[in-house]
């Protein structure tokens, strides 16, 4: 502001039309932001959407995610807003939610509460980030720096807001481009995420403020805020130039093509061999006693085969050994167990309850598994629910137990996050209709495990994750950050999950997707084994690996011979994705790593850094808007 503008500036205080002014301006304003209809931010946002849900499974088109938040973002350079803009908002992310996540219904009809209720949740952050990122504006800081600032703290905080969803990160987008993501094991997905975010923002001020007004979103071109050409450039070239930097970043962090020794010369372990007995059973059978025999079978046949590949370890998914693993505490009497029994009066008392009482002291399941372990002569970590007897109560939890051929059952690992409505209902005793919301009712839950385990054999650590825990960056860091008794860390990250619930839709390849930078960050391979899959190998750099053997059981399982046909891609030729619903055998070595990274020691600290920045520019902003200033 010049000498003349300043004076002109004090003679509008001192005659008292200053106000006037600013009140004329005002009025103007209002009327532009009413002239402004509240479907065209609708439409805006929706295009967001459609963008977003492009870059995700079951497309996969990474290259949308880049301006992905341009439409969005053009509602950070108005400098007003139509009344019903947030809810507009809100509506349309609403919907994105909606067909992103349609995946949920397939498990129960009960899950499209919680379909509906998941997707409001994800809805809110819309508006939240349209009112985050105009406040911050008003600070004058540059699109390119407040659209990553604004997108990467929400997605932080909805990593622990209501148990947290860490899907669907705008970082995810990108688990192909290797060079890129291997930024991961500094700031995690988050930085991924920041990058991405950081390219809508630069890009979205090349958008002319007449398409803005031709789209209805401004009533004039003087109500957006435009800046210069050199400006606009500096912010695509910073983007640019991150983007390098980060590239050749993941480049050198990368090992090479021998798993013998990384890019830094580092000896790398060759590492054990894993092999998956990857079942295909949909959840009704899971839960049916009558089906317990031909699940059962299925996965012996499949660790029969894969035993003859001569792997030290074999998994099995998630809850698949259907007899419970019944556990008695200390103190517990036959007189407490008798409650627990399935009859009562005098059918407690007979012969039959004796049996089941004596069966649940013997660890009749454990015996089982310890006898498939020594048959297959390989350590074995299976999916099965454990039963804990106590003093007043029977609790179920949800549990990966791990046996060896030489010591038999080992101990087991019991899931710590648990799926909210899937495994537990929150505010059950103060809103009984929640339970509506579950294929289980009222009377089901899953307890949460209350520490981290780690099993060794052949001088190889293993840590299990279950069901979605892979998809949890804190979770799973926490895990691998556990040192054992020998002060050593874990190796080999192992995911045990049942997808079978969600019918070969496009959760499969997003829950793969988001586990690739579990490995990354950690620089722990992980083997995930995956009822009806997608099972998988992926190493420390991220890469889904192709097993060096994938057997998939042609034909019915009955049969006393199964035929086997070898699948040369994770592809399937037949429909052109990932191969999914079937009952194969993956093995292969796993390639060791054991890289300490920044992320493993000092956590979430970019998300934080982001939230802490955000939130230091938004009081900013919201300082700068009681005080009157205009937006820009």
């Amino acid at each position: 502001m010049t000498d003349s503008s300043n004076h002109d500036e004090d003679n509008l205080r001192r005659s008292g039309l200053r106000p006037e002014i600013d009140r004329i301006i005002d009025s103007g304003r209002a009327a532009g932001a009413a002239a402004v209809p509240a479907r065209s931010v609708f439409g805006v946002t929706a295009a967001t959407g459609v963008l977003l849900w492009l870059s995700f499974a079951p497309m996969e088109i990474a290259a949308a995610a880049w301006p992905a938040l341009v439409p969005v973002c053009q509602l950070l350079r108005l400098r007003s807003l139509p009344k019903r803009a947030f809810p507009a908002a809100g509506v349309a992310g609403f919907l994105w939610a909606l067909v992103t996540l349609q995946w949920m219904r397939l498990g129960h009809v009960a899950m499209y509460g919680a379909l509906a209720a998941l997707a409001f949740n994800l809805s809110l952050y819309f508006p939240v980030f349209i009112a985050g990122g105009r406040l911050i504006r008003r600070t004058r800081l540059p699109l390119w720096l407040v659209v990553p600032l604004v997108w990467t703290s929400l997605e932080f905080l909805r990593a622990f807001l209501l148990t947290g969803f860490s899907w669907y990160y705008l970082g995810h987008s990108q688990f192909a481009w290797i060079d890129l993501i291997q930024i991961s094991d500094l700031t995690g997905a988050y930085g991924v995420s920041f990058l991405v975010a950081m390219s809508s923002g630069a890009l979205a001020e090349f958008v002319p403020a007449a398409w803005l007004v031709r789209l209805r979103l401004a009533a004039t071109a003087a109500e957006v805020d435009s800046v210069g050409f050199r400006t606009k450039s500096a912010g695509v070239l910073l983007t640019a130039g991150l983007v390098i930097a980060c590239c050749v970043y993941g480049r050198g962090q990368q090992p090479s093509a021998e798993p013998s020794a990384n890019s830094a010369g580092e000896t790398i372990p060759a590492g054990p061999v894993v092999a998956v007995a990857q079942g295909n059973f949909t959840p009704e059978v899971k839960h049916d006693p009558e089906q317990w025999y031909r699940m059962v079978r299925e996965h012996d046949l499949l660790s029969r085969r894969a035993a003859g590949l001569r792997p030290e370890l074999i998994v099995w998914p998630e809850t698949m050994f259907p007899v419970h693993n019944q556990v008695v505490e200390d103190g517990v009497s036959d007189n407490d167990l008798i409650a627990f029994l399935p009859m009562m009066g005098s059918g407690s008392n007979s012969e039959e309850a004796r049996l089941m009482i004596e069966r649940r002291r013997s660890g009749y399941a454990r015996e089982l598994l310890a006898n498939r372990s020594q048959e297959a002569g390989a350590a074995m970590l299976v999916g099965v629910l454990t039963e804990v007897a106590r003093k007043n109560s029977l609790v179920l939890f949800n549990s990966a137990a791990f046996i060896r051929p030489d010591l038999g059952y080992v101990g087991r690992y019991d899931k710590i996050h648990r799926v909210i409505f899937g495994e537990y209902i929150p505010l059950r005793s103060v809103l009984p209709w929640l339970a509506k919301l579950t294929p289980w009712g009222a009377g089901f839950g899953i307890e949460a495990g209350d520490r981290v385990r780690v099993f060794e054999y052949n001088g190889v650590r293993y840590a299990p994750l279950i069901c979605f825990e892979d998809t949890v960056p804190q979770l799973v860091r926490r895990i691998v950050t556990t040192q054992g008794n020998d002060g050593r860390l874990p190796d080999v990250l192992v995911n045990l999950t049942n997808d079978g619930w969600f019918r070969g839709s496009a959760e499969l390849d997003q829950h793969l997707i988001t586990s690739v930078f579990r490995c990354v960050e950690t620089r722990r391979p992980m083997v995930r084994a995956v009822n009806a899959g997608i099972s998988a190998f992926i190493d420390s750099s991220g890469r889904i690996r192709m097993p060096e053997h994938f057997l998939i059981m042609d034909g019915e399982a009955a049969a006393v011979m199964p035929d086997w046909k070898t699948a040369g891609s994770m592809i399937d030729p037949a429909t052109g994705r990932r191969y999914r619903q079937c009952s194969a055998v993956l093995c292969g070595q796993v390639p060791l790593d054991g890289r300490e990274t920044l992320y493993l020691r000092f956590g979430d600290w970019f998300g934080m850094l982001c939230v802490s920045v955000s939130l230091i520019a938004t009081v900013a902003g919201w300082r700068r808007s009681n005080a009157g200033e205009p937006q820009r």
